[in-house]
């Protein structure tokens, strides 16, 4: 079976698309270069034109969310994207979307959460190698030469893809 991994924000949504527990593929969307819900839910059906897979995989949205760490606008901003994409891509691309908590995945993909004292971006990052060896082919580098911050969109992207 194919899945399609993908974490969405407001600004980009990293994918990873699976086949049988490989990464086949994987990038990211810089998606808050466009306004509305529909500009950014065609770039990424047009990024992904042309790829397969059976079913998606997205984040729940606030889950694993710590309190303090964002404000409210930008929660409020964050699930109607997060909805509104979802809504389209699902009945644009009629696959099956399900919405899983971050815990849980990295659970099962990694076997344990999180880390104390080390961020889950941070942890994702240090797991992902170990599980995916061929994971540099599909990272990109920014304009200085040096991994793109968002990559650890696309890393997460990977767990959602590998939990199956």
């Amino acid at each position: 079976m194919k899945i399609l991994g993908l974490d969405l924000s407001t600004s980009t949504c990293g994918w990873a698309i699976s086949d049988n527990g490989v990464i086949i593929d994987a990038g990211f969307f810089r998606i808050e270069k466009v306004e509305t819900y529909k500009e950014k839910s065609k770039m990424i059906i047009d990024g992904l034109d042309g790829k397969e897979f059976d079913k998606i995989n997205v984040e729940e949205t606030l889950s694993g969310f710590s309190s303090g760490f964002t404000s409210q606008q930008t929660l409020i901003k964050l699930v109607k994207n997060k909805s509104v994409i979802c809504y389209i891509l699902e009945e644009t691309w009629k696959k099956p979307i399900i919405s899983l908590n971050v815990n849980t995945v990295r659970k099962k993909v990694f076997g344990k959460s999180r880390i104390k004292g080390i961020k889950p971006k941070e942890y994702v990052k240090s797991q992902v190698p170990l599980y995916v060896p061929n994971i540099k082919e599909f990272e990109k580098l920014n304009r200085n030469g040096d991994w793109d911050i968002h990559n650890g969109d696309m890393y997460d992207a990977v767990t959602l893809a590998l939990f199956g």
